[in-house]
């Protein structure tokens, strides 16, 4: 069984019809015992990083995130914020620090001739074309984004499992670092390639 983080933010029914779609048995649940006896994890999300960290800790759910995800080392899915939020840290209405997870930041997309936020179909790149993650999406594949702010890393060609995009500047798109996986873009929304990379992550 599959759980998908309800932290009251964020189109997690989108995600759970995507899942379903796959023929995968998934569960939205905020309640511990379900995320512990869950298979795989996926924290989607919509919205500002102050407000995801605050329900987060509102609900009582990184103490079990961290429990499954870090210690035991359960597969998780970031989508969006819910990327975002596995990061160090965002900019985003103040420094707020996130679940650090990940040693990245999330910083407003740095641009003066594009419309913010980034809303819409853009093509992706890949660094690196054997990663399971990736499996069946063929680089420069377009994906469906829509966030102003985005994950930045300074040290891209050090990173593997790398998805990148380009919007007025380069920004991680998606990632995988051991068993934790991470997209900006909706996958839920990206039609088939979407569902691609939702199913690499079950199947990783």
């Amino acid at each position: 069984m599959i759980s998908i983080i309800d932290y009251e933010l964020g189109n997690t029914l989108s995600v759970k019809n995507a899942v379903e779609k796959l023929g995968y048995i998934c569960k939205i649940t905020n309640k511990k015992e379900d995320i512990s006896n869950s298979d795989c994890i996926i924290l989607p999300g919509v919205g500002s990083f102050h407000k995801g960290i605050s329900n987060l800790k509102k609900l009582n759910l990184i103490e079990i995130l961290n429990e499954e995800v870090v210690v035991k080392k359960k597969k998780i899915l970031g989508i969006c914020l819910g990327f975002q939020l596995m990061c160090k840290n965002s900019n985003e209405f103040g420094l707020n620090s996130g679940l650090e997870w990940l040693d990245l930041e999330v910083r407003k997309i740095n641009n003066k001739n594009l419309r913010l936020p980034h809303v819409g179909w853009n093509r992706i790149s890949l660094m690196k074309n054997d990663s399971s993650f990736f499996h069946n999406i063929n680089n420069n594949q377009m994906f469906y984004f829509n966030h102003t702010y985005a994950i930045k890393n300074y040290k891209l060609n050090d990173l593997s499992d790398l998805m990148t995009c380009d919007y007025g500047e380069k920004f991680i798109a998606a990632i995988k670092i051991d068993n934790i996986f991470g997209i900006q873009p909706h996958p839920e929304k990206s039609q088939r390639q979407g569902l691609q990379i939702i199913k690499n992550f079950i199947e990783s």
